[in-house]
């Protein structure tokens, strides 16, 4: 006896949209970059104002680490805005020497909890803790080339921001 197949279609099916979520893949760039000149606390402390209260009208969340002129930094969040953001900065005359260390989609956020976190570790404090010594001598943007870029600011965030 040959097998029956048979295609049975009761209804067609419905989509409650008040469960649906739509679901925006999140967007990461990680840049060094080099301070056109040595910015002060005042000027450092201006500059997060602005970046925070920028950030947060657009999701972008982060973290910017900077240490004897130089920046590392990491934002995330939708892609137009992050790429938008990362080309604002190109253009800003406190930076110079750019360099795009990655750029791509993330499974989640590293710093959702930051508009955007900073540090500005001395030398006491990176000798405080180990695994800092490649920072101390051969500077931020050296040390911080291809994928150890995200992997030395996240453990950064963990040793000095308390994780998450």
């Amino acid at each position: 006896m040959a097998a029956r197949r048979c295609l049975c279609v009761s209804q067609t099916p419905r989509i409650d949209t008040h469960f649906v979520h739509f679901v925006t893949a999140v967007f990461e760039i990680v840049y060094t970059s080099l301070a056109t000149r040595d910015l002060g606390a005042a000027e450092l402390t201006a500059l997060l104002d602005q970046a925070r209260r920028a950030n947060q009208a657009r999701g972008i969340t982060g973290m910017m680490m900077y240490r004897k002129r130089e920046f590392l930094q990491l934002l995330e969040g939708e892609r137009a805005q992050v790429e938008a953001l990362y080309e604002r900065i190109a253009r800003d005359d406190r930076h110079q020497q750019m360099a795009k260390i990655w750029d791509g989609p993330i499974q989640e956020r590293s710093c959702g909890e930051w508009e955007m976190a900073f540090l500005a570790p001395d030398d006491a404090s990176l000798q405080s803790r180990p695994g800092y010594r490649d920072l101390m001598d051969r500077g931020l943007i050296a040390a911080s080339g291809d994928s150890v870029g995200k992997k030395l600011l996240l453990n950064l965030r963990d040793d000095f921001l308390g994780g998450r």
